[in-house]
């Protein structure tokens, strides 16, 4: 027989790498995909000496045409029996609309949505072929505001949010479980970080680790929970926005996220570490 075979995208780093390492300390196999020169043939590498997996791995701009259609027919190619996709790669931003350029909105709109919609999409007759299976989607703790400063950001990630809950009721008869992912501020890479620092007090108490987050992500998809929210501080945000008004939430999105004098400390901070 085949053995089983969990696909994590995004998985060279950060809440990805997470994962698979999560995913794989449950003696599950691998297939990972990240960018080119991203460390991803050294993270497969660990990751199978340390926990006796199957670890392969494809390096892949996941936006470029066909992406979503190579990496499958790669993947059908390696025999491997495919009954999990995780959906993790994502890009954010943190600058005013009018300010961001056209290049890096189209990039995270490819990514956030059009990648994960496709890889869902080419994985699915394989996913029902091999079930019980599952798809895991991360969002976001944004999925649930409208933030400025992160506009297309939390769009997209409100995007996977409504895909994923649509999707896991089309496929619930065929035991296929889809689960969406949201963390709040998680230390994934120094972008996220200094946007982070921008959020002041507030931002770094709610911040986690990747792998407190990939722990509770692995441990309630298996569970078949349909949404994820790692940390009770998220989980009490998350049931907060729901009872304030929203002038108020609005006020203070605005006060963290688009403080003008702390963009531009912002920009000065990353200026000087160029």
């Amino acid at each position: 027989m085949k053995q089983s075979f969990a696909v994590v995208t995004g998985a060279s780093s950060g809440i990805g790498r997470a994962l698979a390492i999560e995913l794989a300390a449950k003696k599950i196999n691998l297939i990972l995909v990240a960018l080119p020169d991203t460390g991803l043939s050294d993270t497969a590498l660990l990751i199978a000496s340390k926990f006796n997996v199957e670890v392969k791995f494809c390096e892949l701009d996941l936006t470029k045409e066909g992406a979503a259609s190579y990496f499958y027919a790669w993947c059908k190619k390696s025999n491997a029996r495919i009954n999990m996709l995780i959906n993790n790669a994502g890009l954010g931003s943190q600058s005013a609309f009018a300010n961001t350029s056209v290049l890096e909105l189209e990039t995270m709109l490819k990514l956030n949505n059009q990648a994960l919609v496709m890889l869902a999409y080419y994985f699915l007759p394989e996913l029902k072929f091999n079930s019980p299976s599952h798809i895991l989607n991360v969002g976001s703790l944004a999925s649930f505001m409208s933030i400025p400063g992160k506009a297309v950001y939390s769009a997209s990630k409100s995007f996977i949010c409504s895909f994923s809950f649509s999707l896991r009721m089309e496929l619930r008869s065929d035991r296929i479980n889809v689960s969406c992912l949201c963390p709040g501020a998680t230390i994934t890479n120094e972008r996220v970080i200094n946007n982070i620092r921008m959020t002041g007090v507030a931002g770094k108490s709610m911040t986690q680790n990747p792998e407190d987050v990939a722990h509770e992500a692995v441990r309630q998809m298996l569970r078949c929970k349909k949404l994820i929210i790692p940390g009770w501080r998220n989980k009490f945000l998350y049931k907060l926005w729901a009872f304030l008004p929203q002038p108020a939430v609005d006020i203070i999105l605005t006060g963290l996220f688009f403080n003008k004098p702390k963009i531009e400390k912002m920009k000065f901070e990353i200026t000087a570490m160029a």
